[in-house]
């Protein structure tokens, strides 16, 4: 009933994600407003950002108020712009390459590996011209993509990498920490992920070159009252949302961990469902599981699943149709179906099932049983 109570005014008795809000949380966030910490220039956010480099284990790192701000300021601060071209996943949320056209650069997209749904490293360099200045992947639903590989293509060509690791707070990668593996992040803590400020992001980076630049570009391109050195923006995250991502970042192992318990009781209830694939997880990562995505053997069984479960008050989620056939890309970029073939059929089977820190059993249960009935 309580879940029920709290989405009043919707549909669905099951989300396909809820924030995660403790009372500690919200005493947190009490705190930065009786105290007045409401802007972007406060002690919360230094202290958000200090804590936040320190759990990554990485120099500078730069609260903004979204994941798009993020990643905007990152090509922003490497000077990618006007004609420029950076090769990205067609298998993501629009954000990844608007950031791309709002900069007056081009995004090139390159097909996605069938298993993990990240870019395929295979077909990057096929794709790589005089214009081309970076490569940003994504790591998708929390699953870090193949960044030897990438790395190895981008030094080869004296690329940037630009990780948009918006769903992969604390993933793993052979040992290391997503965010860390490229030249510069950018991270989301919008509501469905899995450690949350409200709106927010963060820029993350060894270069403190490029970590000045992007604390000036989020001022107004100001590197000090009324001074501006840079043409920017007002990304600057408020304080008190500052303030209830230190409390989040607190218990981020405890979230991942609740996470791939949920993935694990997934896997063990839809493992007899025929036709129906779940994740695919490498052995050398750890997935943060923001998305939970099964894929199945056809459009027409997925549909019909996605109809069930949301006939029975379930949310699902399609992530994601392909960006180049999306009507601004297509128009704008030329996208036809039949470019990017896997990503173009995993769009066409995948389906993001509910998966959240307070979710029951029973309401895995009730997923899993409704997918069963309609497949049977």
């Amino acid at each position: 009933m309580e879940v029920i109570r709290r989405l009043k005014g919707t549909n669905f008795k099951i989300r396909v994600a809820e924030p995660n809000i403790t009372e500690d949380d919200a005493q947190a966030v009490y705190k930065a407003v009786k105290e007045n910490c409401l802007s972007g220039s406060g002690p919360y956010n230094k202290q958000f950002e200090h804590e936040f480099s320190k759990y990554l284990g990485i120099k500078n790192a730069i609260a903004v108020n979204s994941g798009t701000a993020a990643l905007h300021l990152s090509l922003e601060a490497l000077g990618i712009k006007n004609g420029d071209e950076v090769i990205t996943t067609p298998f993501t949320f629009a954000a990844t390459p608007n950031v791309i056209v709002v900069q007056n650069a081009k995004p090139v997209f390159v097909d996605i590996e069938s298993e993990t749904f990240n870019i395929d490293p295979s077909k990057i360099e096929k794709s790589i011209t005089s214009k081309t200045k970076a490569i940003m992947p994504i790591h998708y639903a929390g699953q870090v993509c193949e960044m030897d590989e990438i790395n190895e293509i981008a030094q080869k060509h004296n690329l940037h990498v630009v990780e948009d690791a918006a769903p992969a707070v604390g993933a793993l990668y052979k040992g290391k920490k997503a965010g860390t593996l490229g030249n510069i992040a950018g991270f989301s803590f919008f509501p469905d992920k899995n450690m949350t400020t409200g709106e927010g992001g963060m820029i993350v980076t060894n270069d403190s070159e490029l970590a000045e630049t992007c604390q000036i570009l989020k001022k107004n391109g100001a590197s000090k009252r009324y001074y501006n050195t840079h043409i920017g923006w007002n990304f600057k995250m408020p304080d008190i949302c500052a303030a209830l991502g230190i409390s989040q970042l607190k218990r981020i192992e405890s979230i991942i961990d609740a996470k791939n318990l949920r993935a694990k009781i997934y896997g063990e209830l839809l493992d007899s469902v025929k036709g129906i694939t779940t994740p695919v997880v490498r052995q050398y990562n750890k997935v943060t599981y923001m998305l939970y995505s099964i894929l199945t053997e056809s459009l027409t069984m997925r549909e019909k699943i996605r109809t069930s479960l949301e006939k029975h008050g379930i949310e699902t989620r399609i992530n994601f149709p392909s960006m180049h056939l999306q009507p601004a890309y297509a128009e704008k970029y030329g996208g036809k179906k039949g470019h990017l073939p896997v990503s173009e059929d995993m769009s066409e089977r995948i389906l993001g099932l509910p998966i959240f820190i307070n979710m029951t059993q029973d309401q895995q249960e009730l997923v899993a049983r409704v997918i069963k009935e309609s497949t049977s």
